[in-house]
């Protein structure tokens, strides 16, 4: 095949993962569930995909929350608060990502799935679908709660968004838009500290990780917008469904990297 046609498939695939990333982790969760496979396919080591992925989360939310702080569907004094405890975890979650095995982290990333597959299938159904009567407010048991999501979203990413929407809404009692609102916002510092560590240690891959971002910024803008639908309670946990369904496969993709990674363009070696 012709280097130009290679490249020219490489970075399609590479901007259409950003889309679905960046889509799917503002509608509910799990975006990296589209663009960790597409990275390991292209062979990145597991930390260098764990690192390089976070470029994508973090443009797909900064474009998610410019789109809802236009809506009017920010709580910027709350979540002010929350982004500290989430961000302290954030630092913790990176220094241990750093430390751990590449076998430990493919055994990580297995048990996540299970446990986000679980809690979508028994509680999150009707947590979601349901609608919301009582007053958001902040407790000291959510704000502990986010200390360790805040660590698993820097520890590995993956499911991360989900577990946000789970304390927003079952322990701060917010609805589903503001809650979005919410998550997007978190994901920002959380995304952004872990980025600088990563990039400090030389584990982020740029070209892959920008045009993958380029893809996510489309994709966060449109998700930000479908959430304000009537419908958007639907589709949000048939959406969840499907990428943690996703996941599952991207677990075996991982083996099958080391035969796609021959084919990869120089430029990604």
């Amino acid at each position: 095949m012709h280097a130009t046609l290679v490249h020219l498939l490489y970075g399609s695939l590479l901007l259409l993962a950003g889309l679905g990333c960046g889509l799917v982790n503002t509608l509910a969760s799990s975006g990296s569930a589209i663009s960790l496979p597409v990275l390991l396919m292209f062979g990145l080591t597991p930390l260098d995909a764990n690192a390089t992925n976070r470029l994508t989360v973090l443009f797909g939310s900064l474009m998610a929350l410019r789109t809802f702080q236009a809506k009017g569907a920010m709580d910027w004094r709350a979540g002010w608060k929350m982004a500290i405890p989430a961000t302290l975890g954030s630092v913790a979650g990176v220094l241990a990502a750093e430390r751990l095995p590449g076998r430990g982290m493919a055994l990580v990333i297995t048990a996540a799935v299970m446990m986000a597959f679980l809690l979508l299938v028994t509680k999150l159904k009707s947590v979601i679908e349901r609608p919301s009567f009582e007053v958001a407010r902040i407790n000291a048991a959510g704000m502990f709660a986010l200390l360790f999501v805040g660590f698993w979203l820097g520890f590995i990413v993956l499911d991360g968004a989900t577990y946000l929407l789970l304390v927003l809404i079952l322990m701060f009692r917010y609805a589903l838009v503001r809650a979005n609102a919410l998550k997007a916002w978190l994901s920002v510092p959380t995304t952004l500290v872990p980025i600088l560590m990563f990039a400090g240690h030389g584990s982020i891959r740029w070209p892959e990780g920008l045009m993958m971002s380029a893809g996510s910024i489309a994709g966060g803008y449109f998700g930000a917008r479908l959430t304000m639908h009537e419908r958007a309670k639907f589709w949000v946990y048939r959406i969840l469904v499907a990428v943690l369904l996703l996941e599952i496969v991207h677990l075996g993709v991982q083996y099958a990297a080391p035969y796609i990674y021959s084919f990869s363009p120089h430029w990604t070696r």
